[in-house]
């Protein structure tokens, strides 16, 4: 892969000519050290960058100080030979490793940006302002910010994982040490707006960045440790003062999101109670709020129903079992309820998956034994992650039915009435999980539409992260569920695909990790089995 000749966000190109009316920028941000511009040196951005339309990135303090590397990492061979052509035959091969080390930098950055700052026909909505503001949220940071050396270190990561370059990815190992030490110590004096942002988006974007970079388990490490840490920020921040910033509200949207998704996979009681979040939902906007309130309540239901699960021995048990039971297929109506009521302004079009003309890359998701049925086209990210959400929710809701139905029926010989037959809770776990399927393959679909030629660089990287939210889940259903009559192997096999699709084109690590049955302890319901502290270091 060739990122330099293909890259829709280009790097800062050489330039041809080498007489200059003014000195070359020293101080400078990186943008105008790798065109030999002047630059003014105003912050956040430069009047050059400002009139060229351009990212002004600033070196940081450890950079200033620091020699210029050796090495410039996994640039194109045909960058490489053009630059040491327009190159004077006088010019210090010291500068001129500088200069190509800037560019590389930017082009970093450049590229960055592209991937996860939302923009153009990526439209974010509610749930995603938060990425669309990262430009702005960069350019106002302090060099020595945490923020800053967050994003240094996602940005590099980023590159690196994408387009295999060690020392974007040493790079990157780097800042994200830099950032983590730096955190701890944040963490003891949050006192206002300005360092919670400054944390919370910290700990969003090395969260991100151990999507990238870690292959052990979904719920294993440092990324439980962030979601906790960020929940309980918010917590005592207290919603009545993080909705009167935006800054604070949108970065707090993200993590409220985050940490009701690791509610759904674990069954463990979400940190923070509704009345401390409710806000967050948008009040205002009814049909919105009715969906972040229902996914909410089903992660307070699963907590309950894990704990029922992990002692039915006696009587009174399997009674508490049979009422916790009833109360989540209430849920699943109320769901279903929702579903039937959005407005438009909420709902996606479904169109049945055309096997040609697609791009190459795209082939393998296409062309298989088992494949999704349609493909969906939604208005903004957040009306995709609502489904997403929605379509999880009722499929561990119905999982956890079947289970409960399995544990009855042994030992009592007959079920609560209120839960339907055991067929026709498998025939809506599979409808929710061929639409999450149907989901994830539409982001790629939808966005190489009608050019066959389209390459998989010009596919923001945050497209394919999200989908990461829904995998394990997938991925569970499929390895836990013993369908009557039906062979799930296609719809694993699938799965398998997707992650391994995301490790090779988007650099996602944590992409082909799939949680073996043997890790979800003996309530085979997700990872509900699991014990409340998971064990370090397990593979």
């Amino acid at each position: 892969m060739d990122p330099q000749q293909s890259q829709p966000c280009k790097g800062a190109a050489y330039p041809t000519k080498y007489r200059r009316n003014q000195p070359r920028s020293k101080n400078g941000c990186l943008t105008c050290r790798s065109k030999r511009k002047k630059c003014d040196e105003t912050r956040p951005r430069c009047t050059s960058c400002v009139r060229s339309n351009q990212t002004c990135v600033w070196p940081s303090k450890d950079e200033q100080e620091s020699p210029p590397s050796n090495s410039v990492g996994n640039t194109s061979d045909s960058t490489s030979s053009t630059s040491e052509r327009r190159r004077s035959p006088n010019e210090d091969p010291q500068t001129a490793i500088s200069d190509l080390s800037l560019a590389m930098e930017s082009l970093i950055f450049q590229r960055f940006f592209f991937d996860w700052a939302t923009s153009g026909n990526t439209s974010g909505g509610y749930t995603m302002s938060w990425f669309a503001n990262l430009f702005q949220i960069y350019t106002n940071a302090s060099i020595d910010s945490l923020v800053h050396k967050s994003i240094n270190a996602l940005a590099n990561a980023s590159y690196g994982q994408r387009f295999n370059s060690p020392e974007a990815l040493t790079k990157g190992n780097k800042w994200y040490g830099r950032a983590i030490q730096m955190l701890k110590v944040k963490l003891l004096s949050i006192n206002d707006s300005s360092s919670y942002c400054d944390v919370v988006s910290a700990i969003t974007l090395l969260g991100i960045y151990e999507g990238l970079m870690h292959e052990s388990i979904a719920l294993e490490g440092s990324w439980v440790s962030h979601m906790t840490g960020a929940s309980t920020l918010l917590s005592l921040r207290g919603q009545d003062k993080i909705i009167e910033s935006p800054a604070e509200f949108e970065v707090s949207a993200v993590c409220f999101l985050q940490m009701i998704y690791g509610s759904f996979l674990n069954g463990q009681a979400p940190p923070i109670p509704w009345t401390s979040v409710n806000k967050l939902a948008l009040p205002k906007s009814p049909a919105f709020y009715a969906h972040i309130e229902l996914i909410y309540e089903a992660a307070c239901q699963f907590a309950e129903w894990r704990t029922a699960l992990l002692d039915y021995d006696s009587d009174e048990g399997l009674d508490r079992l049979s009422d916790v039971a009833r109360k989540a297929s209430i849920l699943e109506r109320r769901f279903e309820e929702w579903a039937e009521s959005a407005p438009e302004s909420l709902r996606y079009e479904t169109d049945p998956l055309p096997l040609e003309p697609h791009p190459e890359w795209v082939q393998p998701l296409i062309n298989s034994p088992w494949r999704p049925l349609n493909y969906h086209t939604y208005s903004t990210l957040m009306v995709q992650i609502i489904w997403r959400f929605y379509w999880m929710a009722r499929g561990i809701i119905n999982q956890a039915l079947l289970f409960t139905y399995d544990i009855l029926r042994e030992r009592k010989g007959n079920t609560v009435p209120s839960i339907p037959r055991r067929t026709d809770i498998e025939d809506q776990i599979l409808s929710f999980t061929d639409l999450l399927c149907e989901s994830c393959v539409s982001t790629f679909v939808t966005i190489s539409k009608g050019d066959p030629q389209m390459e998989a660089e010009k596919v923001p990287t945050l497209l394919g992260y999200l989908i990461l939210q829904v995998l394990p889940a997938l991925g569970l259903f499929y390895e836990q569920i013993v369908f009557t009559g039906i062979d799930s192997f296609g719809r694993r096999e699938w799965v398998a695909k997707m992650r391994h699709f995301l490790r090779v084109h988007f650099g996602i690590a944590k992409g082909i990790t799939a949680i073996p049955p043997s890790h979800v302890g003996k309530v085979p319901i997700q990872t509900w089995g699991l014990p409340d502290e998971f064990p370090r270091g397990r593979k």
